[in-house]
């Protein structure tokens, strides 16, 4: 071997070391950086945010000036030691998403001085108070949570979806503060952003749910069933129907209280638990860096030594072995195919339906039908695919959607659609952004009654407008179910993991689809069937008869 493919050789090898120590030794400093940084910041953090908090609500109830400009000092020295944890010489090789909400929010901490001065001299009322201070607090508000960490880490969107449902929580206590200290009760643009907000915290606080550690997890559903949410989201319902008037604070401020003291506790678990699961992969990215970097080394010196030397015979005789190339995640892949086959789903739909309005000759059109049912069918589980791997259906409505139409088209997406008889449904509508949602839900009610009722029994399918939301029933003809089954059935509907098996899988897609608009399922026993009780939220459905809480305008404003 000559000398120059020696040395061709050790560069080879050279390069090939470098490419595994350097991305190894990137990885373990990031992951050292992250999580001391993470115990550097996040209380800093949280204070600066208290602090914030505590202000707003000061300066929208007008105590004296002596008390506000106190909590104002407080709030600077927040702001002062968060400045001063805010930078360590790890920023040198990384930066975490921890620094980075500490410089976002210390840099909107800085207009603070000009909206106080605008508060003082009378230029900022109190309402605009509430909505200033949430832009210096989080301007994303209600927005998806997204990190820029890579997209495994998903307990950061659940702590981060955690924390910005309790904020929203804080700026409707703001808000509702503002309008009881102007003496009057919320204007119906408060009551709309009022809605708005609750709506939107209830969403981010189930989207925690499914992100959040185990231990963490399982404390986020305590207090999902406890007392202490069902009370608030009572009050928040009664404030969206009444017309005017105030709260009463004396059940508005217990139930606040006791539900933001419980939300920052489970931030604080939830923040803990993922902390400790970040050591043992720091601790395993630095062990192999040093792996990497010091065995691999000694390896390297040895092998370039014998090549160079000569000593090899016939040299080195195979190819370092390629690094794997770079694979799509599945979950990734498998969403993309499903949304490419939803999109040809629709246009064979659109074309079969066109077909039907042309054939002059009846069985053509009933088979031209029967084969538009078949795609309704299948662009159902598509969506249902979609839905329960954590995507999102293409197909969502952005306009209100009367619910016959909603529950026509639950009907229509199972195979014995024709044994279904829709009694009632009222003049009501649905808000768009819920029906996709909304119909799946009643597709697999429909759908489980249909399997397990006699074949030749009908299914009633019925809704009427209520005062807290909307009701509808379905209620088939049949055996019904023992006592454990019904325990067993409303327990696997509120479990974000599936039931191992196939039998309890319809309850289980119908839980996570009531799970994602805040609706409520109830299964029961009734004279000579079973009957399966949806219960829809005020905040997504018009009513009838001035009983509902917004006009369809309103609650159009509220979906979008």
């Amino acid at each position: 071997m000559s000398r120059r493919i020696r040395l061709i050789g050790a560069a080879l090898l050279v390069t090939f070391w470098a490419a595994a120590a350097v991305p190894a030794g990137t990885t373990a400093v990031r992951a050292l950086a992250d999580r001391v940084t993470a115990d550097r910041l996040d209380r800093p953090v949280d204070e600066a945010v208290l602090a914030l908090e505590a202000e707003r609500r000061l300066t929208v109830t007008g105590p004296p000036v002596v008390e506000r400009d106190a909590q104002r000092a407080r709030t600077d020295d927040a702001a002062r030691r968060l400045r001063q944890a805010d930078r360590s010489w790890l920023h040198r090789f990384t930066t975490s998403d921890t620094e980075r909400t500490a410089d976002e929010l210390l840099k909107r901490m800085e207009t603070l001085p000009a909206l106080r001065a605008g508060i003082d001299d009378g230029r900022v009322d109190r309402r605009q108070a509430v909505t200033a201070y949430a832009g210096v607090i989080d301007p994303s508000g209600a927005a998806a949570p997204t990190v820029r960490t890579a997209p495994r880490d998903s307990t950061a969107n659940g702590i981060i979806a955690l924390s910005r449902s309790r904020e929203l929580l804080a700026e409707q206590d703001a808000l509702l503060a503002a309008a009881a200290a102007a003496g009057r009760g919320p204007s119906r643009t408060d009551r709309i952003r009022l809605t708005q907000l609750a709506g939107a915290r209830r969403d981010l606080f189930t989207a925690a749910g499914a992100a959040l550690p185990a231990g963490a997890a399982e404390r986020h559903r305590q207090l999902a069933a406890g007392p202490a949410l069902s009370r608030l989201r009572a009050l928040e319902d009664d404030i969206a129907a009444r017309p005017d008037g105030i709260p009463d604070p004396s059940a508005w401020s217990p139930a606040f209280n006791e539900l933001n003291t419980a939300l920052w506790d489970l931030q604080d678990r939830a923040a803990r638990e993922a902390a400790d699961a970040a050591t043992p992969r720091a601790v395993t990215a630095t062990v192999w860096a040093g792996t990497i970097g010091g065995i691999g080394l000694v390896a390297l010196v040895a092998v370039l030594i014998v090549a160079l030397r000569g000593r090899t015979g016939s040299g080195i005789s195979a190819a370092p072995e390629r690094s794997a190339a770079p694979r799509y995640r599945p979950d990734v892949l498998l969403h993309d195919l499903d949304r490419r086959n939803q999109g040809l789903l629709h246009r064979q739909l659109r074309l079969l339906d066109a077909l039907a309005r042309r054939a002059g000759d009846p069985e053509t059109a009933a088979d031209l039908r029967r084969a538009g049912d078949l795609g309704t069918r299948l662009r159902r589980n598509l969506e249902k695919s979609i839905t329960l791997t954590g995507g999102t259906p293409e197909r969502r409505r952005q306009r209100i959607v009367p619910m016959t139409e909603v529950l026509a088209e639950a009907t229509a997406e199972i195979g014995d659609h024709e044994r279904v008889t829709v009694t009632e449904a009222g003049p009501t509508h649905l808000a768009g952004t819920a029906v996709t949602d909304v119909v799946h839900l009643l597709a697999e009610l429909l759908e489980n009654a249909a399997t397990f009722a006699p074949a030749d029994s009908r299914i009633a399918l019925a809704g009427h407008h209520r005062p807290d939301g909307y009701l509808v029933t379905v209620t088939d003809t049949g055996p019904g179910m023992t006592g454990d089954d019904l325990a067993t059935g409303h327990e696997v509907m509120a479990d974000a993991e599936p039931p191992p098996g196939g039998t309890w899988w319809g309850l289980w897609a119908a839980g996570r689809f009531a799970a994602r608009q805040d609706v409520t399922v109830q299964l029961a026993n009734a004279p000579g069937g079973l009957v399966a009780t949806v219960r829809i939220p005020s905040s997504l459905v018009t009513g009838d008869g001035g009983t509902c809480a917004e006009s369809p305008a309103g609650l159009q404003a509220v979906a979008e």
